[in-house]
């Protein structure tokens, strides 16, 4: 059998964190290592660590750099396995999951990544009634880049970009691409996973969605002040959304779709990054904050133009930390 590391960031959710350590002991096919990336000023999760030391090999290790982002490069720094999985310290996979995915990729050598449908426990009820939807975790040709991985249905499938609150990686390709740096947020850096998955794109590498692998996600409280996807509108949120959205496009994406996302982006956007398209509807709606959502979008978006078209990025982009991290 061949070995197995997994990487959890987390921040002082100790409840959580058992939960999906519990869930990974349960595994049929049983991990090598646990790197569980731990700030230093998180005095919580070390006990839930040495909790389980005698039944999964789990280890803490000490997060370096910028958020959620910084944290899973300093995990990915001890990774030494031919596969990686990723998981959000909120989630519980089932127990067959390890052992579905790996058969999903063993199946095919271009296939260089799986996950499965996070079910997000949210709002329980709309959940249970809201339409499942065949297009999710695409990269279409005129821009449109689809999430909705907890709305999955149907069989499994080639996609292009998966959900990273479950996913398992070829550890060679994790190691050669690592979790982009250049992203902005202080927590949970968003479009990460996009950065992956236009890179296998431009690779010609497949990833493989199975909506028939559930995962419970609990969508735990966040201690970083993003507030964007829990409903509450914050301009310097959603501004750091806007421009990893288009940096990841500019940097990341090959051929046509490194201008059609971002054109795609500024003419339609999302309910959180609104291009002109939604912008127009949301002033139809009393305090939706259109004006407000809109800017920030804008000015998110404009950032990430212009230094794209500036020149070399690797010296203007914020760099994350890169020292060694400390296994604990």
């Amino acid at each position: 059998m061949e070995n197995i590391d997994v990487i959890i960031p987390t921040l002082k959710r100790p409840d959580h964190l058992r939960r999906c350590l519990e869930a990974l002991r349960k595994q049929k096919i049983h991990a090598d290592h646990v790197f569980v990336g731990v700030r230093a000023d998180d005095h919580v999760t070390n006990d839930v660590i040495r909790e389980y030391e005698a039944v999964l090999p789990v280890l803490a290790v000490e997060a370096r750099g910028v958020g959620v982002v910084g944290s899973m490069n300093s995990c990915l720094a001890e990774c030494r396995a031919p596969w990686i999985v990723l998981l959000d310290d909120d989630v519980e996979i089932p127990p067959h999951w390890v052992s579905t995915m790996l058969g999903h990729l063993a199946s095919r050598p271009d296939l260089v990544a799986a996950g499965g449908r996070d079910m997000l426990q949210d709002y329980p009820e709309m959940r249970r009634t809201e339409p499942l939807e065949e297009d999710v975790g695409n990269v279409h040709w005129f821009g449109r880049v689809t999430g909705g991985h907890h709305r999955g249905g149907g069989t499994a499938r080639e996609v292009q970009v998966l959900r990273g609150s479950n996913c398992l990686f070829r550890g060679d390709f994790l190691r050669a691409c690592g979790f982009e740096r250049g992203l902005r947020g202080k927590g949970a850096q968003v479009n990460w996973e996009l950065a992956l998955g236009l890179q296998a794109k431009a690779q010609n590498l497949r990833m493989i969605f199975d909506p028939s692998v559930q995962v419970i996600h609990n969508v735990a409280p966040r201690h970083d002040g993003d507030t964007v996807h829990r409903g509450v509108f914050n301009f310097e949120g959603t501004s750091d959304i806007a421009y990893n959205e288009t940096f990841v496009a500019l940097k990341h994406g090959t051929g046509l779709v490194r201008w059609t996302i971002p054109l795609w982006q500024a003419l339609v956007g999302s309910h959180v990054c609104p291009g002109l398209a939604r912008t127009v509807d949301f002033l139809m709606r009393p305090r939706s904050l259109a004006r407000q959502r809109f800017t920030a979008t804008f000015v998110g978006r404009w950032i990430a133009l212009c230094e794209f078209l500036s020149g070399p990025r690797s010296e203007k982009l914020p760099k994350q930390a890169a020292a060694p991290a400390t296994v604990r």
